[in-house]
């Protein structure tokens, strides 16, 4: 886990110290110093002082502290947990292309969809869109609507009275203000499983009001009337694309994901444990010297996700001939894979597009901002995706072309398999993936797992400090695993799972014939050093 230096300062001075205090007596600096980085792995405070006492020793095993949740998959976004990898390679996935949202658009429109979300919301219980209506001139004037389904991958077309004017008063399910006035909320989401559950939803946007340069926040009790006045400013800057939240059950804090300021294409992260006080912006995610000139990241939502997180960054790929403005306006966007294991400190994988645009001419062919994404009750993970037809800032171009741009921005539906992310794969015939040391929380273990149908794998367990295999869970007591499984339970002909080895330093091996490793499942703590932590 990598650590912020100032947080370690602030964690040293103001919350640690104090507990290692005895009767004027501090341990040694060398013991205090571990101490604090144990503790910021997620380490008990009990556990850490005992530990301190002792020498350093591969075979003591210290337990992270109760309140923290044992890490629940182990996928192959990195090679951090991986220890040894024979005749296998990495396959980044790709979703799918599903459809088009909508067919009909309101005919003074460019569009719907821009910064939307989409979950299942349990007050209802049906799935919800919240979707932006674009304005021929895009903003000033953008709206909102809300839609509700019994199906995720079914909405009806928003209904509107195109006689009317203004254009939004003609819609139904408009977001509105404590005056029934259209505004832009640019993300609203349940607060369903969040310690501010009963506030209902929770919205963050831009002030209304142009001239106040901030971000705000603010409650609704049925998602669809927000009162202006009950605001609390998150931001002294305008967040002038999207700025979702998410709430980060290990740090116990919401997590706003916005710019470090107006305009400056980077990510940003501000936090907040009570929704009324809220930390400065913090760069967390910038292009590097991978990245070519000209390149921005133009926002970037995340999902929680077995335990760690999941980002889709909307890269900014810049227009070269652009040379007037300061500002760039021209270029396309496309999405890329990130991934966080603890919210804070992201990582980029594979730096080809994860949802690339499309044909020229579709819906997506300039460009393709990943907005959300939700596991369906199929177990399948449903992208929404926002695709223009344009590149970015180009419809004043079609406009003056005398080109119809009423549906140029529009919501698309894309699939990918449940941690389709990435995975293992045979490169011939046979192959072999054995993970670091791990300390299972629970007997329950499965694997996410496709072969050929002549071809299976087995699961072989080792001693977690010697490497040796463990009696009754070798490769020749393992039973075959053949097909396309989800949740494959590996099992051996004395064991159906781990109950023998909760709590036991275990390393898992996988021996596999023509196949494919997306994820095992399997609630641990991670031994890689010389302390357990909850997460890496």
């Amino acid at each position: 886990m990598q650590i912020d230096d100032q947080l370690i300062l602030i964690t040293l001075y103001t919350v640690l110290l104090p507990r290692f205090m005895d009767k004027n007596k501090i341990l040694g600096r060398r013991n205090f110093i571990k101490t604090v980085a144990m503790g910021a792995a997620g380490v008990g405070t009990a556990a850490l002082t005992r530990q301190s006492l002792r020498a350093d020793s591969a075979a003591v095993v210290t337990p992270p502290s109760p309140k923290q949740d044992p890490h629940q998959a182990i996928l192959f976004l990195d090679n951090w947990l991986i220890e040894k990898q024979v005749g296998l390679e990495r396959v980044w996935g790709k979703p799918r292309f599903v459809k088009e949202v909508f067919h009909d658009f309101h005919p003074r429109v460019l569009g719907y969809g821009g910064y939307a979300s989409m979950f299942w919301d349990e007050r209802v219980g049906k799935y919800v869109l919240y979707a932006a209506v674009f304005p021929p001139e895009a903003d000033p004037g953008t709206f909102v609507i809300r839609l509700e389904s019994d199906s995720p991958y079914e909405w009806a077309d928003p209904i509107y009275d195109a006689t009317v004017t203004p254009a939004w008063k003609g819609f139904q399910q408009v977001v509105v203000d404590e005056k029934g006035e259209r505004f832009w909320p640019i993300y609203i989401n349940t607060l369903a499983g969040t310690p501010q559950a009963s506030r209902g939803y929770l919205m963050s946007t831009y002030h209304p009001d142009r001239q106040i340069h901030q971000s705000i926040a603010g409650y609704s009790a049925d998602g669809r009337h927000f009162d202006m006045r009950t605001m609390r400013s998150w931001q002294s800057a305008r967040a002038d694309t999207w700025c979702g939240w998410i709430w980060n059950s290990r740090a116990g804090v919401y997590q706003i994901h916005t710019r470090p300021t107006h305009v400056d294409r980077r990510i940003a992260i501000i936090t907040s444990r009570d929704l009324e006080n809220f930390t400065p912006a913090t760069t967390v995610l910038q292009p590097d010297a991978i990245d070519g000139p000209g390149t921005e990241f133009y926002s970037m939502p995340a999902k929680a996700y077995e335990g760690m997180f999941i980002g889709l960054l909307h890269v900014f790929d810049t227009d070269a001939f652009e040379e007037a403005n300061r500002v760039k306006m021209a270029g396309r966007v496309q999405t890329q894979l990130t991934y966080s294991y603890n919210g804070f400190n992201w990582y980029r994988g594979e730096r080809t597009p994860f949802v690339p645009t499309r044909e020229y001419g579709q819906l997506g062919g300039g460009q393709v901002y990943a907005m959300d994404m939700l596991r369906t009750k199929e177990d399948k993970l449903l992208f929404l995706v926002e695709g223009t037809k344009g590149e970015h800032a180009s419809y004043p171009d079609m406009q003056k072309a005398g080109i119809d741009t009423r549906g140029a921005f529009g919501p698309l539906l894309y699939e990918l398999r449940l941690d389709g992310f990435c995975s293992m794969k045979t490169r011939s015939k046979d192959g072999l993936l054995r993970t670091k040391t791990i300390i299972p929380q629970s007997a329950a273990i499965s694997i996410n797992v496709r072969t050929s149908p002549h071809t299976a794998v087995r699961v072989q367990l080792l001693d977690g400090v010697t490497g040796l295999p463990l009696p009754g869970y070798t490769l020749a007591e393992a039973v075959p695993i053949s097909g396309d499984h989800l949740f494959a339970r590996p099992q051996w002909k004395g064991a159906s799972d781990l109950a023998k080895l909760v709590g036991k330093p275990i390393r898992i091996e996988i021996m596999m014939r023509e196949a494919e490793l997306f994820a095992i499942r399997v609630a641990c703590h991670i031994f890689v050093g010389t302390e357990s932590t909850v997460t890496l």
